[in-house]
């Protein structure tokens, strides 16, 4: 799995605009081979920081998506922040629950069941 992550800020005159663009690519980015999904969440406060989050399958449909006009529209609000994005992409390889922070732990099937139960 590969996940995409940018964090921007914006000035108050351009955060509407790009929440709108970010808004309305989420269903058309989710409908694309491979994306497991998209989430868009926008901070609280005085300043504008909005993060937008994709999840895929592989690289090969992350690398194909670099090249649709959806991805060109996300170019585009990054060229409407203030500052310079965070842009994070991480190739997670498995993924773990609880079952992983028990197994560090120790603890036993006995433990297990008595720590979900209580």
């Amino acid at each position: 799995m590969l996940r995409f992550r940018l964090q921007m800020e914006f000035a108050p005159q351009s955060c509407g605009e790009a929440s709108a663009v970010l808004r309305s690519l989420a269903g058309p980015v989710r409908s694309e081979p491979g994306c497991r999904s998209t989430r868009f969440t926008s901070g609280s406060g005085d300043r504008c920081e909005l993060t937008w989050v994709e999840e895929w399958d592989g690289a090969e449909n992350f690398q194909r998506h670099l090249r649709t006009p959806a991805f060109r529209q996300i170019l585009a609000v990054i060229d409407l922040a203030a500052e310079p994005p965070v842009v994070e992409i991480d190739d997670v390889s498995s993924r773990r629950g609880f079952d992983l922070v028990e197994e560090i732990l120790g603890m036993t099937p006995v433990e297990r069941t008595e720590h979900r139960n209580s």
